[in-house]
C-alpha cells in the first residue's frame, strides 16, 4: 500500500519546484525546473505557463509512483494574473510583472488614477512598477483591446493553475493583497481603481480560504499523473504569505520576519493598515495574510545588493566580528547601496564604494569588472555587511519593531554571520534568532495541503510540528555609532 503525501507546486520568478511531503512534514522528493519567460511577436514578455504545467504534470506522474498524493498545494510569486474567454480558455499568454513593455503605461496609469500617495493611502500599495495587477489588467485594456474584448475571467496566478488543474476558479486573499491596487483595505471592498477595471466583475465573487478546496483534479490529469480521483487542490497561497503562515500556526503574536534571499521580505502583522506620511514616503505597504488580516511589509534587494557588491572584492568572504571592528574603528571603507533606485533603503543616495579619499561610483565598478577592489581584503567584505544590517535596521524600523519583538531571520543571509551578529547589536531591545526551517515558502503551502487532506485547522496543525530557535547573540564591534553617522553623511552627500 502507498504512503499518504501531499504535494506543492512552488512557482518562483525563475525557479520552479513540485515537493512531495509527507504527514510529519519531512520532503520525500523534489523535483527543479526553469522555464525562461517567452517574447511574443509585439515584444511583449510573457509567463511559460505552458511549458510549466506540462513539466508539473510529469512531476506528479514521478511524485505519485510511491505514494498516494492526497492533496496539491499552490504558492506562486507575486503580481500575476490570467484572463479567461467565454470558454474557459486562457484569453491571452500570461502577462510577465517584468515585461519591459510595461513601462508604457507608468504614467499614464497616474495621470488617470491619481497621485502616488493618494493611491498608496487607499489601497496599501505603493509604485512597484509593472509588479501591480491593476497595471497589468491596464495594460490590457489599453494596449490590447482586442484580447481584453474576449476576456470575461481573471484569476490570481495561484488559482490560475489550480484552475488549469481542476477547471474550478476561486480567490483567496493574500495574492490580492499583494500590492495590487486593486484593494481597498480600510473599506474592506474593491478600489476605486478595481472598480473601474472591473475586477469586481472579473474575479470571482468571494474569498474563501487558501487552505480550502478549489476542486479534484481533472479526471484526465489523474488518470495521466497516477492520482487518486479524489485527489485535491488548495485554493493557492502567495509565496511570501506561505513564509509567514508557520509564525501564525505557532500562535507567535509579537514578531517579524525577515525573509531573505535576493529580496529581503520584513513581514509584521498589524491592528490595522494606516500608515503614515512618512512611511508612505518610505514605501511601507500591506499585506494581507491568510485571514485576510493586515501585514505590515517593507522590501529591499539585499541579496542583490550584496552579490553586487561582493563581485568587486577579492575571493570569498571570510569576513568576522574582528573585520567589522576594524572597519568600524578606521571610519575609512564605506558601501552605499542603490542596486535599484526605486527599491532602495536610501532613496536618492548614489551607489557606490568609499575608501578613504577615492570614491568608486557602481557605473565605474561595473565597467571595471569582478575583483576592482581586490586590494581591500575582507575588510571590504565587512563593510558590505556593515552596510546592509545598517539598511535592514532602517527597514525594522519602519515595519514598527517593539521592545521585546522577536525577530526571525530565515533564508541565505541565515548564513551571514556578521549580518545577523550587527542587527543584534544594532537593535538591542529587539530578539533576534535564527530558525531550522528551510524553504520557507513551501513548508507554509505543504500545511494548507495538509489541512485540506485531513479537514484540520491551522491551529491544529500548529500543534504537530516545531520551530526550533537559536538566539543570535550581540557582539563587541567598537564604536558602531560613530560609524553610522560618519555613513549618514555620506547618504546626505
Amino acid at each position: 500500500m502507498k504512503s499518504k503525501a501531499i504535494v506543492v507546486l512552488d512557482v518562483g520568478k525563475t525557479n520552479k519546484k513540485a515537493r512531495l511531503y509527507d504527514r510529519s512534514y519531512n520532503v520525500l522528493a523534489e523535483e527543479r525546473a526553469t522555464f525562461d519567460p517567452k517574447i511574443l511577436d509585439n515584444g511583449l514578455e510573457v509567463e511559460d505557463t505552458e511549458g510549466l504545467l506540462t513539466w508539473f504534470k510529469q512531476a506528479l506522474k514521478k511524485l505519485s509512483a510511491d505514494h498516494e498524493i492526497r492533496a496539491i498545494a499552490i504558492t506562486t510569486h507575486g503580481a500575476t494574473v490570467a484572463f479567461l474567454d467565454a470558454e474557459g480558455r486562457a484569453a491571452h499568454p500570461v502577462i510577465s510583472y517584468t515585461a519591459e513593455r510595461g513601462a508604457e503605461v507608468q504614467e499614464e496609469f497616474y495621470a488617470k488614477y491619481g497621485d502616488r500617495a493618494a493611491l498608496h493611502r487607499a489601497t496599501s500599495t505603493p509604485d512597484v512598477g509593472f509588479a501591480n495587477m491593476a497595471k497589468v489588467l491596464y495594460f490590457t485594456k489599453t494596449r490590447l483591446p482586442e484580447t481584453w474584448e474576449r476576456v470575461v475571467h481573471a484569476l490570481f496566478y495561484p488559482a490560475y493553475l489550480g484552475y488549469e488543474l481542476t477547471g474550478v476558479r476561486g480567490m483567496e486573499p493574500t495574492y490580492l493583497g499583494n500590492h495590487s491596487y486593486l484593494w481597498d483595505y480600510s473599506a474592506k471592498t474593491w478600489s476605486a481603481v478595481g472598480k473601474d477595471l472591473g475586477a469586481d466583475r472579473l474575479f470571482p465573487e468571494a474569498f474563501k480560504n487558501p487552505w480550502d478546496a478549489l476542486g479534484p483534479v481533472k479526471p484526465e490529469i489523474a488518470s495521466a499523473c497516477g492520482l487518486p480521483a479524489d485527489c485535491q487542490v488548495t485554493l493557492g497561497i502567495h509565496d511570501s504569505n506561505a513564509n509567514l503562515l508557520p509564525y501564525l500556526a505557532q500562535g507567535y503574536e509579537n514578531f517579524l520576519l525577515n525573509s531573505t534571499g535576493t529580496w529581503c521580505v520584513l513581514m509584521r502583522p498589524a491592528d490595522s493598515p494606516e500608515l503614515s506620511d512618512a512611511e508612505i514616503e518610505a514605501k511601507v505597504f500591506f499585506n494581507l495574510d491568510a485571514f485576510g488580516r493586515p501585514v505590515r511589509t517593507l522590501i529591499f534587494p539585499a541579496g542583490m545588493e550584496y552579490d553586487t557588491f561582493r563581485a568587486f572584492g577579492a575571493g570569498k568572504d571570510e569576513s568576522d566580528a574582528d573585520t567589522v571592528r576594524r572597519v568600524a574603528a578606521e571610519r575609512s571603507l564605506f558601501v552605499i547601496p542603490g542596486v535599484m533606485p526605486d527599491a532602495t533603503a536610501f532613496p536618492g543616495a548614489t551607489p557606490r564604494v568609499v575608501a578613504g579619499d577615492a570614491v568608486h561610483p557602481l557605473t565605474e565598478l561595473k565597467a571595471s569588472g569582478s575583483g576592482a577592489l581586490a586590494d581591500l581584503g575582507q575588510e571590504y567584505f565587512g563593510a558590505l555587511n556593515l552596510s546592509l544590517a545598517i539598511a535592514t535596521r532602517k527597514m525594522l524600523q519602519w515595519c514598527d519593531v517593539q521592545p521585546g519583538t522577536t525577530v526571525f531571520i530565515e533564508g541565505g543571509f541565515a548564513n551571514n554571520r556578521p549580518y545577523c551578529e550587527l542587527l543584534a547589536t544594532l537593535c538591542p531591545d529587539q530578539e533576534f534568532v535564527l530558525t531550522n526551517v528551510k524553504e520557507g515558502t513551501s513548508f507554509g503551502a505543504a500545511l494548507t495541503a495538509w489541512m485540506l487532506a485531513e479537514g484540520r485547522s491551522l491551529n491544529e496543525i500548529g500543534e504537530e510540528f516545531t520551530i526550533e530557535t537559536t538566539p543570535i547573540e550581540a557582539q563587541d564591534f567598537g564604536d558602531l555609532a560613530a560609524y553610522i553617522d560618519a555613513f549618514g553623511a555620506l547618504l546626505d552627500a
